[in-house]
């Protein structure tokens, strides 16, 4: 019911934006009504339907999904085609292999994101479309199929043509680097939380979450941008390398935490006073850019230069025996000083690239250009998906061939939608139960329209009029992701109920409607049964699965070819990994799953620093001959560490299994520095 909440308060005060983004909705359905009554098309609610699917809040957002939705229709249409030419008259065969192209294309919809997803879902579902309301007459199927490809295309231009026509491109990038800045200036105070060690636990991995949420989705924002702002689509190589900057931070804090405070459980005594007076130059600058952002002053980007040297003059101090610390401490102590460096290195690299984008030049940073985005596919969850909606569509399929009921018929148009459209949420279940509850509330208006309003009032005028307001609703709900099912239902089944047509009568007779109601009610209620019973949702078994996946790459990364490239591919496919993560942790139900989420985050810089370790093994100037089998054989026992299995002396993973609290193994991780010590110059 907080979805039902939220979406009330947003209908009563939409936010500026939301506002915008409806009325442009408005005024590409209305578009699109009025020319489909001026061409003729017999069924115009596929037109607005549509204009529902493909409608975003930016137009870049809008434009590609247009793109997306007509390479879906036309290749949805071209397979319904196909199957009815080859299993006319056969109904098993015809409606295993639209259930086997449905599966198909709900698994491709699940492994790939964004508009790439949503072609193969509107691939999936029109083939269902065209097929199922071919059955009545399967000569007429091409017919339908050019028809359905044609509406749909005249509802993608009108949505296009409004989208071209109000862009705002400086607003665009505009917003995207108050973003930005907004991100920079929350690292900023992350980070000088950490540094005093004021944070507990809890609040210390919220805050955590929070700030990869948003990193994440800045990065699916940045998506949409070519057609936006046509000035960060130039350059776009260094926004993605921003974005991977942003996560390798949110990382190097987790490890920095972690060291700072096995330092601190050895430490006897106040700090050094040129240390804390250092700590304390380290927070004031901090806390400047977080209260400033990208306008800090150029004095105080110097003093990012300034820290980290010091911070590396400290680290070789304590490496080269000019403090005197304990043979156990002296690595740790160089090493927590060597990281509080590189954590401003990573700050001053991450305030160039932005300068470097806003003012349209070339970064001077190690970092210059990014790659081929890399994924995480998720085969497991493609093929989960493309079961369910098989076993739902032949359950549908069964039900109208055993009671030839009609409404069973139209059933299955609403169960190939929402098993295709709803498996590409982070909770499909969730979106499922959404949507039928935008389902009841379309049945409570398509009843208004059909047997009070439209009745009283018969022209187009008013008919436009009650689509229009119909359309504004619809379009509130879609700009929040939390009414965003609700809307769907609600915008696509009333189009299907009132069924708005070119004929004498614009709009339903009450016995199609009553045919309506029960079959949608009945594919709702199978779609809902089927994420229910097959292959329950759970979410802990996903996140230790994603975290083992992610320990499988880090170990992958100390054995690859050492190369910016296959960072590059390392990272982003960490920051797919870790929104999925982000998306999954609210249906937790194990305390442990903070805690699995920060070890993926660990990863991250794990990954890249076992990766960078292979560079010298091949080059004698910097590791010695005899020294590069030794290196070698390290990194091999670190992998197998980290994977999980055993190393070459058959010593078995400390890492715990998936899920253990990071309170939980740093004593383990200080009983061995412990036990270390005690073999005098083995930690040295």
């Amino acid at each position: 019911m907080e979805g039902l909440k939220f979406y009330a308060r947003l209908l009563w005060r939409p936010p500026r934006e939301t506002l915008l983004f409806a009325l442009r909705t408005v005024a590409a359905g209305l578009l699109t009504l009025y020319l489909a009554f001026l061409f003729d098309l017999e069924q115009p609610k596929w037109a607005l339907m549509t204009v529902v699917i493909v409608s975003q809040p930016l137009a870049g957002m809008a434009l590609k999904r247009s793109f997306a939705q007509v390479l879906g229709t036309f290749a949805g249409a071209v397979v319904a085609v196909l199957i009815m030419a080859l299993f006319a008259q056969q109904p098993l065969p015809f409606f295993v292999a639209l259930g086997l192209w449905l599966a198909l294309c709900t698994a491709g919809g699940t492994l790939l994101r964004y508009t790439d997803s949503h072609a193969f879902v509107l691939s999936g579902f029109t083939a269902v479309i065209v097929a199922v309301l071919s059955i009545p007459d399967p000569e007429n199927t091409f017919m339908l199929a050019v028809v359905r490809v044609t509406e749909t295309l005249l509802g993608v231009a009108c949505v296009a043509l409004v989208s071209l026509l109000s862009a705002r491109p400086q607003a665009v990038a505009k917003g995207y680097f108050a973003q930005v800045d907004g991100l920079i200036r929350s690292t900023a105070r992350h980070a000088a939380a950490v540094i005093r060690g004021d944070e507990g636990d809890e609040s210390f991995n919220q805050r955590q979450m929070q700030l990869v949420a948003s990193i994440t989705a800045l990065d699916g924002l940045r998506r949409h941008l070519y057609f936006d702002a046509p000035n960060l689509r130039r350059a776009d190589g260094l926004v993605q390398l921003l974005g991977n900057l942003l996560v390798l931070m949110a990382s190097r804090l987790l490890l920095l935490r972690q060291h700072r405070l096995l330092v601190r459980a050895h430490w006897v005594g106040p700090l050094p006073a040129d240390i804390q007076a250092l700590l304390d130059r380290a927070l004031r600058v901090l806390d400047a850019l977080a209260e400033q952002g990208r306008a800090v002053p150029s004095e105080v980007l110097e003093e990012f230069q300034a820290v980290r040297q010091a911070f590396d003059a400290a680290a070789t101090r304590a490496e080269s025996y000019d403090e005197a610390l304990s043979p156990a401490l002296r690595p740790q102590v160089a090493i927590l000083r060597w990281e509080y460096a590189r954590l401003f290195q990573r700050l001053g690299e991450v305030l160039e690239l932005n300068d470097a984008i806003q003012s349209g030049r070339q970064a001077s940073s190690f970092y210059r250009r990014g790659q081929a985005q890399a994924l995480h596919l998720d085969w497991a969850l493609a093929s989960m998906n493309a079961v369910r909606a098989f076993v739902a569509l032949s359950c549908a399929a069964w039900l109208w061939i055993t009671s030839a009921w009609n409404g069973a018929l139209s059933s299955l148009l609403l169960v190939g939608v929402m098993c295709s459209l709803m498996a590409t949420f982070p909770r499909p279940l969730l979106a499922a139960q959404n949507f039928l509850r935008g389902l009841l509330l379309a049945i409570l208006i398509s009843a208004a329209l059909l047997f009070v309003l439209l009745p009283a009032s018969a022209d187009f005028e008013w008919l436009a009029l009650w689509m229009a307001l119909l359309l504004y609703v619809v379009a509130v709900g879609l700009s929040s992701p939390l009414s965003a099912g609700i809307a769907m239902g609600i915008g696509l089944e009333t189009l299907l109920m009132v069924a708005p047509q070119n004929i004498a009568v614009y709009y339903s007779n009450a016995s199609q409607w009553f045919e309506f109601v029960g079959g949608f009610l009945a594919a709702a209620v199978l779609a809902v049964l089927v994420f229910a019973l097959v292959y329950p949702f759970r979410a802990d078994p996903r996140l230790r699965r994603l975290l083992y996946l992610s320990r499988q790459d880090v170990a992958e990364m100390s054995r690859c070819e050492a190369s910016e490239a296959q960072r590059f591919a390392f990272e982003t496919r960490m920051i797919d990994r870790l929104a999925v993560m982000v998306g999954l942790l609210p249906a937790s139900q194990e305390p442990a799953a903070a805690e699995r989420f920060q070890c993926a985050l660990g990863c991250v810089v794990m990954g890249v620093a076992l990766n960078r370790l292979r560079e010298p093994l091949h080059d004698a100037g910097v590791v010695p001959l005899e020294l590069q089998p030794l290196l070698g054989e390290a990194l091999r026992e670190v992998a197998a560490y980290i994977a999980g299995g055993a190393d070459a002396r058959g010593r078995t993973s400390p890492w715990p299994p998936c899920g253990v609290s990071a309170g939980a193994w740093r004593p383990c991780w200080r009983s061995r520095r412990r036990t270390s010590g005690r073999r005098g110059s083995a930690s040295s």
